[in-house]
């Protein structure tokens, strides 16, 4: 099920005001499995398959795009999921955890020491021998979450430079890798990290990309990750008006890197540019949007 959807076409919209610049529409994807989320899943789904697995379990915080992705690609396939949860039972849930659980994802949550843990691969078998469960990182990085960005390959070759949003980097490096078993000559992949991170995904990316061309942009994430200055709600509520909805976390911060990228280096505007929207539009519930 999940192959077929990421196998259909999706959207590629113009940037108004860059006549060389689209954007490729992931949040249009799917209405509940949409955005790269559906993709980084792919692999791992590939493996708890062959695993026999009945149950996923996953981390993410309360408006986390991933897990929601989760929940839907669970409920479609039949499986059982758990969610563990960045925060505390006694609050309110959100619009996202209310979707999550409706859709039957059983909610696990964790103060910040616990959650902290989920990197700990004793504590990640822990949790698979409680849930028999096949166990996913957060946000479906990893190795098995590269696999299925291939298919966002077919949507990259015509242009000149591939612009996307970096959290833990996952989708970043599976397009590269896939583009690069492709062809020689590949698009130059331009990361926008929205993580302060002290350089970890620069030295990761160094390590991990097969070739050179590729660029990550540090300075863009306005303090950290989930920051939201007031200059980023206007740029949404401008876009918000071409019918190009983004949101806080990721995309605004996307798409505002490359308007200021752009007053800097006027020649990007002769560049033909792919800006990847990478769904994940959950944050704007955080905002009431």
């Amino acid at each position: 099920m999940l192959e077929q959807i990421l196998s259909q076409a999706v959207p590629i919209q113009p940037l108004s005001g860059f006549s060389q610049a689209d954007v490729l529409r992931l949040d249009q994807l799917h209405p509940l499995i949409s955005g790269n989320k559906a993709f980084k899943l792919f692999g791992h789904l590939q493996q708890a398959h062959a695993a026999g697995a009945e149950t996923l379990l996953s981390f993410g915080g309360p408006y986390s795009n991933h897990l929601h992705a989760l929940a839907a690609a669970g409920k479609y396939l039949a499986l059982k999921t758990v969610g563990i949860i960045r925060g505390y039972q006694h609050l309110p849930l959100t619009p996202t955890l209310l979707d999550c659980q409706n859709m039957g994802m059983t909610l696990i949550f964790a103060d910040k020491k616990n959650y902290g843990r989920r990197y700990d691969k004793d504590y990640c078998s822990e949790l698979a021998e409680c849930y028999q469960a096949y166990v996913i990182e957060e946000g479906g990085s990893g190795d098995e979450g590269e696999i299925g960005c291939r298919f966002l390959t077919q949507y990259c070759r015509e242009y000149d430079q591939v612009w996307l949003a970096v959290g833990s980097g996952t989708t970043g490096l599976g397009l590269a890798k896939a583009l690069t078993e492709e062809a020689e000559a590949t698009p130059l992949i331009v990361g926008v990290n929205m993580v302060a991170d002290h350089g970890e995904r620069l030295s990761d990316w160094r390590q991990k990309m097969p070739n050179s061309n590729w660029q990550l942009l540090d300075n863009y994430h306005c303090g950290g990750f989930a920051k939201f200055p007031d200059s980023l709600r206007g740029l949404i509520q401008r876009y918000d008006s071409q019918d190009l909805p983004l949101d806080p976390i990721y995309t605004a911060k996307l798409v505002n890197a490359f308007e200021q990228e752009c007053e800097l280096r006027p020649e990007l505007r002769q560049q033909r540019v792919l800006l990847i929207h990478s769904g994940g539009l959950q944050g704007r519930r955080g905002l009431g949007m």
